[in-house]
């Protein structure tokens, strides 16, 4: 792929609270569909390793990373997609983990991609791709994952994980601080029932971090199509 990176592009972030809507034939959509992730498609007529519509944030996206992307060094997801039905995370579906880790991974071209999962039966390294656990729910195991990635200054933090209020606010707690200056933090799935007390956590914290919260409307998904979006300014 060929980039001019002769001119040094910024993240521009425009947004506030909004509605985008499906699109289609976008580059990312493509990826998701390649590797199985449920965050976006470009053909709902193929059947999916998943039982549920799409997530439609591949359009919010490509919108909000498209023309800096060759910029990203370092992202991290957490939530890998375990299988296990112990696990209150696991998706009981026959996906292959760390679908959306690969699509970061060809998406972001220069970028390395670190993922973490509470299981860590489906943790796994490969090119560009790090994997390591975590327990989103607890401080110690968040400090020890960054420790042991060992580095900081990363352009995106995803959170794809539990998706609760408290499980969310802890693993943003502890992991803001390897977030890069004018980086981007963004907490995926916010359902409608917990939407109301995180925008009035990062209320209270306007001098440190923008934030917005986009609605994604979707005929078939009401409920959590919705994205939590952080910018750290110091």
């Amino acid at each position: 792929m060929s980039q001019d990176h002769s001119n040094k592009k910024t993240l521009t972030f425009p947004f506030v609270s909004s509605i985008y809507y499906e699109k289609k034939n976008l580059e990312l959509s493509r990826l998701c569909d390649k590797y199985g992730s449920d965050k976006g498609s470009n053909d709902l007529t193929k059947p999916k390793p998943y039982k549920w519509h799409p997530h439609t944030y591949t359009d919010f996206y490509s919108t909000l990373f498209g023309h800096c992307r060759e910029n990203f060094k370092r992202i991290f997801e957490c939530g890998i997609g375990t299988n296990d039905p112990k696990l209150v995370s696991s998706t009981i579906e026959n996906r292959v983990p760390g679908a959306s880790l690969r699509v970061w991974r060809d998406y972001f071209f220069n970028a390395t991609i670190f993922g973490a999962d509470i299981d860590k039966n489906i943790l796994f390294n490969e090119e560009k791709i790090q994997t390591y656990y975590v327990d989103q729910t607890k401080s110690k195991s968040i400090k020890k994952m960054w420790d042991q990635i060992g580095l900081k200054d990363f352009d995106l933090i995803i959170d794809d994980g539990l998706h609760t209020l408290s499980a969310g606010i802890t693993l943003f707690k502890y992991s803001i601080d390897n977030l890069k200056k004018n980086g981007l933090y963004i907490i995926e799935d916010v359902g409608w029932r917990y939407m109301g007390e995180l925008v009035k956590y990062f209320n209270k914290q306007r001098d440190i971090y923008n934030y917005e919260l986009v609605i994604l409307k979707s005929e078939k998904m009401n409920n959590d199509n919705n994205l939590m979006v952080i910018r750290r300014i110091q």
